[in-house]
């Protein structure tokens, strides 16, 4: 059947010609221009633009986060090599082997101590033995491992040779002055005898107000055996010393109040710490005892770890300082490179509020980054 034809036939027409037109569907109207941050205008790309800063914003987020699981590694190779980081390292190395050499100086202390520590467990509360068991006429000093032995004796008092050493600490009392009194025992020799500690006289300090006298004539008692102390240079009054010097002030001292054959036959080897109350007949009246030797280990074990943890530390500090300013300067790089990549500015246009926030974000980084060089240099 056929049609009608159209009232009001015309050619046909290209709508693409026609004006206002619809535009295609894959583009949008470009948005109005916003004035930037400080007077000037920010200029808004094409949507196709847009679309390629994202695109690129997107694969350098990706290659970022590739480069953040792999240390920084180029960056801190290459401040290895900076003057100042050499200069920071040589420093640390210097550091340690001071530390080092602290540690071992402690550790020597206290296996020393430990070593005085374990005579003392072992010998002194050991049962009395002959004085010629342990140390034989002419020895020339206390084997080591017999230190703090009891041992009995026998002889008389040279009471007029009695000598009084200087600046002596008692458990919680200060400092006064040690008794020490030569026996000439039963085969001739005299051995020096530690009675025990005297206050100083409250009025003069300069001496003990009374010295008890020993037990007169024939005389027996139990002392523990001790070493010569080393030689004190400091000078004392006449009928003191310094320290229990046996071959020099002690025996001087002994000589000139006892004669010269009593300085002869002094044994030097070793002196005998008097045992409390084993003095047979018993004075009428003692200094007090001596004091019974400290066990405490002391603090050297704390010091030999203190200073490896200084040791470890200097190095801690220096690698975390080294990751930061190569972290702050891959940062940098990348801001930089970034910037450099995305924006192409126009000389005669503002910059934008991203240019101005980069700028602000890496002169913080820059000024960071040299504090933390400031305190690696100093």
């Amino acid at each position: 059947m056929e049609q009608p034809p159209p009232p009001h036939p015309r050619a046909a027409q290209d709508l693409a010609r026609v004006r206002g037109a619809p535009r295609p569907p894959d583009r949008a109207p470009a948005g109005p221009r916003v004035p930037a941050r400080g007077g000037g205008r920010r200029r808004t790309g094409s949507p196709g633009r847009s679309a390629h800063r994202l695109t690129h914003l997107r694969e350098r987020s990706a290659r970022a986060g590739a480069s953040s699981r792999a240390p920084y590694r180029g960056g801190v190779h290459r401040l290895l090599l900076q003057r100042r980081w050499l200069r920071a390292i040589a420093l640390a190395v210097l550091f340690t082997l001071a530390c080092l050499a602290l540690a071992h100086w402690q550790w020597d202390r206290r296996t020393e101590r430990v070593a005085a520590i374990e005579l003392v467990r072992s010998n002194y509360d050991r049962a009395p033995v002959d004085l010629n068991s342990v140390l034989p006429a002419g020895s020339p000093s206390l084997p080591p491992g017999r230190t703090w032995t009891p041992v009995a004796v026998s002889g008389t008092y040279l009471t007029s040779a009695t000598l009084l050493v200087r600046h002596r600490q008692h458990a919680d009392d200060g400092y006064g002055y040690e008794v020490l009194v030569p026996l000439r025992l039963d085969d001739g020799r005299v051995l020096v005898v530690d009675r025990g500690w005297l206050p100083p006289d409250p009025a003069t300090a300069d001496a003990p107000s009374a010295v008890p006298d020993p037990p007169a004539g024939a005389v027996s008692a139990v002392v523990r055996l001790r070493p010569s102390e080393p030689v004190d240079g400091r000078g004392a009054p006449p009928g003191q010393v310094q320290a229990i010097d046996l071959p020099g002030t002690v025996a001087a001292g002994v000589t000139a109040a006892g004669g010269a054959g009593a300085g002869q036959q002094l044994v030097t080897a070793a002196y005998g710490e008097l045992e409390r109350g084993s003095e047979s007949p018993a004075p009428s009246s003692s200094p007090q005892a001596p004091d019974a030797p400290s066990q405490d280990e002391g603090p050297h074990l704390g010091y030999t770890v203190q200073w490896l943890l200084f040791a470890v530390g200097a190095w801690v500090f220096l690698v975390v300082h080294l990751r930061r300013a190569a972290y702050e300067a891959d940062v940098a790089a990348g801001r930089r490179e970034r910037r450099a990549e995305l924006v192409v500015r126009d000389p005669d246009r503002p910059p934008t509020d991203e240019e101005v926030e980069d700028a602000q974000v890496e002169a913080m980084l820059a000024a960071a980054r040299r504090d933390s060089e400031r305190q690696i240099g100093r």
